[in-house]
């Protein structure tokens, strides 16, 4: 089992270069699934098919999925959906407003997530790629479990107990609805299935971030950051696609030969794969498949291409440090994010 997850800034060519991976494998015959959590849904456009909320297969070996957010929370959050909704109508909230409402921040990227767990427990495809959104949306749910840890350990159980008490008594004085069993259940699993995911994302002989980046100023910045937070959280990024590179000829290359060099000196020793600008739609799953040939060359794009670790976080004397093994464009961000989180560089 392989998953790929690609992310980058938005508008640099995620969908492009997931389906491009993803078709080519599917010829190297491997079984593999595109799953796009982007909100801005290109991936159909991409592969010239309508792609709906569950797998479908495109092609021999190569199935897509695009997830559908409302689909997706009514799947994993049913319970705990009907059960917030029924408390904001007995507050006197009018059904469609707490339909609405009843959505909490934070279910829409959770929820696009859970699939892909759901399709490494049901073991029906040997690849999965993801086609993430744009990296701030990826970075949110990425540190979920970490921020929502404490609450899961400490707090929901005692919540729990606590409710098998007040419950039956509760009842008999007021008609507001109060968690049953069954919510709990549905969020204990919910979290363990998000835990199960975290984990396995965390595992580098299972898992790959790819981060896309064009060679601009804004991009690159991005990129940088998202890098650092990644290996921070322990999220292994394994490449770096420089995607849209000119030729000598053209009117920009001296202006992206210079943010390569930049990209090169932040991201080495990490492995960069350099991808032309292309100047024609590459739609549909042939043009796909070969330009995934183009962009792998003679490499196996389900291998993983990088395993060392830009940099660690260990314990001393109750005090955090640094081990930092990263090219100095990155000592900047690190510094700053040590005196934020009271590291120590």
């Amino acid at each position: 089992m392989r998953i790929i997850l690609f992310t980058g800034k938005g508008g640099v060519g995620k969908t492009t270069l997931s389906a491009s991976t993803g078709a080519y494998l599917s010829e190297l015959g491997k079984k593999v699934l595109v799953v796009s959590v982007d909100p801005a849904h290109s991936l159909s456009d991409v592969l010239e098919v309508d792609v709906g909320p569950e797998p479908k297969e495109i092609f021999k070996n190569f199935y897509a999925q695009e997830i559908d957010v409302y689909y997706s929370i009514e799947k994993f959050w049913g319970v705990l959906k009907e059960y917030l909704k029924s408390l904001l109508k007995w507050q006197g909230i009018e059904e469609v407003l707490a339909e609405e409402m009843s959505v909490l921040p934070g279910m829409e990227e959770v929820s696009s997530f859970l699939w892909i767990n759901k399709h490494v427990e049901e073991g029906k495809y040997e690849i999965i790629i993801v086609d993430s959104a744009p990296t701030g949306e990826t970075l949110r749910f990425l540190s979920l479990p970490d921020a929502a840890s404490w609450w899961v350990t400490k707090i929901l159980p005692l919540q729990r107990k606590l409710m098998r008490f007040i419950r039956p008594a509760a009842k008999i004085v007021t008609d507001m609805p109060l968690p049953e069993e069954k919510t709990y259940d549905a969020l204990e699993e919910l979290f363990r299935q998000v835990y199960n995911l975290y984990y396995l994302l965390q595992n580098q002989e299972i898992s790959s971030v790819r981060l896309v980046v064009n060679p601009e100023k804004m991009v690159i910045k991005e990129t940088e950051k998202a890098f650092t937070y990644l290996h921070l959280f322990g999220f292994p990024v394994d490449a770096i696609f420089i995607n849209r590179v000119v030729e000598k000829e053209s009117p920009f290359y001296e202006i992206q030969k210079k943010y390569i060099e930049r990209i090169v000196k932040s991201f080495e020793p990490t492995p960069i794969f350099m991808i032309p600008q292309v100047y024609e739609e590459v739609l549909g799953y042939e043009k796909l498949k070969e330009f995934g040939k183009k962009i792998y060359q003679d490499k196996n794009p389900a291998e993983v291409f990088f395993k060392d670790k830009p940099f660690e976080i260990f314990e001393k004397k109750r005090k955090l440090y640094f081990k930092n093994n990263v090219k100095r464009a990155f000592r900047r961000e690190i510094r700053g994010l040590s005196k934020r989180r009271r590291f120590n560089y």
